[in-house]
């Protein structure tokens, strides 16, 4: 899968600084904690992208779909909208035909009646007048001549009716074009409408599914937003740390001072230790990581005392320690005192066993009110155990 360049830069300075702890010969537990914390994160932000994608490839199918759907549905709108014209059209046709179907009707009307009165004249004019007594007392020459005129009457009605015949043929077939042609384009029509309407039923079934995998998406990437927030914080909290991690230590090893060391003379807070030395597991973020000094419990506000007779070193925040007192007491050991609240000395300043030099707190990495305590030697963390 490929990564985003957020997300390689998180690896990349990830194992940058992983080295440098190393380096550092285990200095710091924050430093510890924070690697093996931006380890976690960047599993979780590697899972969250590849869940991303998943969701990105099923929204990827499903917008086809629906682009799919949207162009079968515009075109069977543009099959509605045309078949619509055409019922229009055909309307208006059938409109012009019922305008000849009246005329023809007219035409028809016209000739029955034409063909009535024909009938009835040659009916009276057969059985009276001059022609009728001319038929009785003609001779045989003179009656071809009037059957010749019978028959020109006769071929008169004949046409007649052939004229009302082919009117009356030219009605029907009239109506049954019309009754055709409409048909077909009411057939056709709810036809459309059905195509229409079904894809518009397939669309409205896909887009909860569409909407769905938005929501995913949103979500995953909020998430991922999220977690890269936090691993930009904790690389911070990292680079601050060890920052000061290795500036204690380059101090420390800068002036050795002579002396010998060995246990503490006084405890530092009488609180037991809450946290050893060592691997330890987060109970804030997760993740584990090394402890390089101990945990003692103390309230807030509460004196923080010198475990041994030597000189401050360092009185002022240190990144991720948060306001630290330091002492080197000679002969390598040192001892720092982190998280106070409020400090009691200052940089140069001897201090006795038992001295009070500052005050337990929560300043810089830390979840509540405690002492982080380590026993440094030659700059590097060590059990402090030992020496309590």
């Amino acid at each position: 899968m490929t990564r985003c360049p957020a997300f390689v830069a998180v690896l990349v300075v990830s194992t940058v600084l992983l080295g440098a702890v190393a380096d550092a010969a285990g200095d710091g537990s924050q430093q510890s904690q924070l690697v093996a914390q931006i380890g976690v994160e960047s599993e979780a932000e590697a899972a969250a992208l590849s869940r991303l994608k998943v969701i990105q490839d099923k929204r990827v199918v499903i917008d086809a779909r629906v682009a799919d759907l949207d162009r079968q549905l515009s075109a069977a709108e543009a099959t509605v909208a045309a078949l619509t014209g055409e019922a229009d059209r055909l309307a208006a046709v059938a409109e012009e035909i019922g305008a000849r179907v009246a005329v023809t009707q007219a035409r028809l009307d016209a000739a029955q009646l034409a063909f009535d009165a024909s009938a009835a004249q040659e009916y009276r004019s057969a059985r009276t007048g001059v022609g009728y007594e001319q038929v009785l007392a003609a001779q045989p020459d003179d009656l071809v001549r009037q059957d010749n005129y019978l028959a020109h009457v006769s071929a008169k009605r004949h046409r007649l009716v052939e004229r009302v015949t082919a009117l009356r043929r030219e009605l029907e077939q009239q109506h049954r074009a019309a009754e055709q042609d409409q048909a077909k384009a009411d057939a056709a029509a709810a036809a459309a409408r059905a195509a229409r309407d079904q894809v518009g039923a397939l669309r409205a079934e896909v887009e909860p599914a569409r909407a769905d995998a938005a929501q995913q998406q949103a979500a995953e990437e909020a998430g991922i937003a999220d977690i890269a927030a936090r691993l930009g914080a904790d690389e911070a909290e990292l680079a601050a740390l060890q920052s000061a991690s290795d500036s204690i230590s380059i101090t420390l090893r800068k002036n050795p001072r002579p002396g010998q060391a060995g246990r503490c003379d006084a405890r530092p807070v009488p609180g037991a230790v809450t946290s050893g030395f060592g691997s330890r597991r987060d109970p804030i973020r997760g993740g584990s990581g090394f402890h390089p000094g101990v945990d003692m419990n103390a309230s807030y506000g509460e004196p923080i005392y010198a475990c041994r007779a030597g000189t401050v070193v360092i009185a002022a925040p240190q990144g991720g320690y948060g306001n630290a007192v330091v002492i080197d007491h000679g002969g390598g050991m040192a001892t720092l005192y982190g998280h106070q609240s409020r400090l009691a000395v200052s940089e140069g300043q001897q201090v006795s066993a038992g001295d009070v030099i500052g005050y337990a707190g929560s300043t810089g990495y830390s979840t509540g009110p405690h002492l982080h305590f380590e026993v440094r030697m030659s700059g590097n963390p060590v059990d402090p155990a030992p020496y309590l």
